[in-house]
């Protein structure tokens, strides 16, 4: 079962709201929960939701700090959720190639 590309999808990642956070911190450092939040149009609820589960996955880190006397959540991809990213990336082109 597991040679079809298809089958190797990582759901954690396919998920499409998971998908969204994962491609906006490919091209940053790392984002803030509001900048991060307005760019996907998402709740708070929601966002951290999706964050939690990619973060109990290993894929993105969450620091919490403080700017001045407000708290400041940020996010960034680690190591292993860029190359989970690439991963799913290279998967997909593959199976869509052979749809053409």
């Amino acid at each position: 079962m597991a040679k079809h590309p298809h089958n190797l999808i990582d759901d954690t990642i396919h998920q499409r709201t998971r998908l969204a956070i994962m491609a906006a911190l490919a091209g940053a450092e790392s984002l803030d929960f509001k900048e991060l939040k307005a760019q996907l149009g998402l709740t708070d609820g929601n966002l951290s939701t999706h964050m939690s589960a990619l973060e109990r996955a290993g894929f993105v880190r969450i620091d919490k700090s403080f700017q001045g006397r407000k708290p400041l959540t940020t996010v960034a991809q680690t190591p292993k959720g860029r190359k989970a990213l690439a991963n799913y990336v290279k998967l997909l082109e593959g199976i869509l190639t052979k749809a053409k």
